[in-house]
C-alpha cells in the first residue's frame, strides 16, 4: 500500500484542472507540506496529523483519486520517522563578545511566547531580540531576574540554577531595610565622595534636580523619589531608568542641550543617522542652530563624513565651517559618530560621555548601542517612541 507522503506528492502531480475543486487555502497547506517531505527533515507528527485530515476533507473533491486516499488514510503509513519537534525552553547566563553577561532566553518557536514577552517587554531593560529569532537578551539586573523568572517559571522554561538562586536570594531582601542601606543621608563611603567630587568639582554648587540625577549613577536612593517634572530638566532628573524618550514634537533640540548643562551632564555622544543624506543634513543644521543657542562654540568633534553627494558634501562643508573637528580628548564637550559605527581610536582614549542623545535614529544592537550602555543617560530623540529599547515616554 503507497505511504500517505507519497500519496502526496501524486496528487500534486495530477493537472490543475483535477485539483481545481481543492480550497485555495488547503492547496497552499498540501504545497508547503510536500517541500518538507521532499526535504531533509521531514515533517512532524503533528504535520502528519494536519496532512490526514485535508485529505480526508478533500477526497471527494479529487475524483481520480478518492478511492486510494480513503484507503490510504484509513491505516496511514509514513516512509521516513516523523521528524522530533523542538521544544527548547532555556533561561540562562551568558557572557557576550565584550565580556558583559546578559540573561538569555531561548525557546523554539512560539508565537503565544513571542507575544507574551512582547507584552511585558517594556518592564524588561536592554531587552532585544537576535536576528535568529530563537534567542532574545536581557541586562543582567536584579529586576529583570525577577521578572522574567515569574514570567517563564509557568511555562515550564529550564531556568539555569545560578537564575534560580539569584532568584531566591533577591526575593529574601527587605526593600526597606536596603533602601535605608543606600539613602543618600546614610551613604558615606569614601568611594563614593571622591566619585561625586571627580564628577561634580568639589566647588560646584548642586541643586536638587542633579542629587536626583545622579542617583541613578551612583546607585542611592532619597527620601521623596517621586514627583510630577513640571519641566524637562525635571523630566530627564527624574527618570526611572537610564534609557528614556524625548518626543521630538514637544521639544526643541536646544532645550535638550540647555537641560543637559544646567543637570551637568556634559561631556555628551551625539548619534547621527547617517542612513539619508539630506535628513542627516537638516539635523546638523538643527544640532548647530541648537549649539549656537547655548553659547557652544567651541570643543565639539563630529567624527564622521559622508559621501560627497549633493548633501553630503554640504554636510562635510559645515563641519569644517563650524569647526567641529576638534581633536578627542578630555577637553571636548560634545561628539557626533554615525550610529552603528565607533571610531577604532575611541577605544584607546580617556574620553567617555557623561550623556549619550541619538538624534533621530533607534538605539539598536550595535556598537554605538554597546558603547553607549556605560553611560546612565541615553536619550533617543525621535518623533515616533522606540518599540523596545526605551522604558520612559513623555508625551
Amino acid at each position: 500500500m503507497i505511504t500517505v507522503d507519497k500519496l502526496l506528492i501524486n496528487l500534486l502531480s495530477l493537472p490543475e484542472q483535477d485539483l481545481k475543486n481543492l480550497a485555495k487555502r488547503d492547496l497552499k497547506v498540501l504545497k508547503s507540506l510536500s517541500k518538507i517531505v521532499l526535504g531533509p527533515s521531514f515533517i512532524t507528527e503533528n504535520q502528519s496529523r494536519l496532512l490526514v485530515k485535508i485529505l480526508k476533507e478533500n477526497s471527494e473533491k479529487i475524483p481520480k483519486l478518492t478511492d486510494q486516499i480513503l484507503e490510504t488514510i484509513a491505516t496511514p503509513t509514513w516512509s521516513r520517522i516523523f521528524r522530533p519537534v523542538d521544544k527548547t525552553k532555556k533561561f540562562y547566563i551568558s557572557t557576550n563578545n565584550s565580556g558583559d553577561q546578559n540573561l538569555v532566553i531561548e525557546f523554539a518557536f512560539s508565537s503565544n511566547i513571542r507575544k507574551l514577552l512582547a507584552a511585558n517587554n517594556r518592564e524588561i531593560s536592554g531587552f532585544t531580540q537576535e536576528a535568529n529569532g530563537k534567542l532574545y537578551i536581557a541586562d543582567l539586573t536584579e529586576k529583570n531576574i525577577i521578572r522574567l523568572v515569574d514570567i517563564l517559571r509557568p511555562l515550564d522554561f529550564d531556568i539555569d540554577e545560578k537564575i534560580e538562586n539569584f532568584y531566591s536570594t533577591i526575593k529574601s531582601w527587605s526593600k526597606n531595610e536596603i533602601t535605608g542601606q543606600f539613602l543618600i543621608g546614610n551613604f558615606d563611603h569614601s568611594n563614593f565622595q571622591k566619585q561625586i567630587t571627580d564628577d561634580l568639582g568639589i566647588d560646584t554648587p548642586i541643586d536638587n534636580n542633579v542629587i536626583v540625577d545622579r542617583s541613578n549613577r551612583y546607585q542611592y536612593f532619597l527620601e521623596t523619589m517621586e514627583k510630577e517634572p513640571e519641566n524637562l530638566v525635571e523630566k530627564i532628573a527624574y527618570r526611572k531608568n537610564t534609557k528614556v524618550w524625548i518626543n521630538k514634537n514637544d521639544y526643541p533640540l536646544d532645550e535638550i542641550i540647555s537641560s543637559l548643562v544646567r543637570l551637568k551632564r556634559f561631556p555628551v555622544l551625539v548619534i547621527f543617522n547617517q542612513n539619508e543624506h539630506k535628513k542627516c543634513l537638516e539635523d546638523l543644521t538643527i544640532f548647530h542652530e541648537s549649539l549656537q543657542k547655548n553659547e557652544i562654540t567651541e570643543n565639539v568633534g563630529i567624527y564622521f563624513r559622508l559621501p560627497n553627494d549633493e548633501h553630503g558634501s554640504q554636510f562635510n562643508k559645515a563641519i569644517a565651517d563650524h569647526k567641529y573637528n576638534c581633536q578627542l580628548d578630555e577637553n571636548t564637550k560634545i561628539v557626533g559618530v554615525q550610529n552603528g559605527k565607533i571610531p577604532k581610536f575611541f577605544l584607546k582614549n580617556p574620553w567617555t560621555p557623561m550623556s549619550v542623545v541619538f538624534l533621530n535614529t533607534y538605539v539598536k544592537q550595535t556598537k554605538t548601542a554597546v558603547y553607549s550602555n556605560k553611560c546612565d543617560l541615553v536619550i533617543t530623540y525621535t518623533e515616533q517612541q522606540p518599540m523596545i529599547e526605551t522604558r520612559s515616554q513623555w508625551a
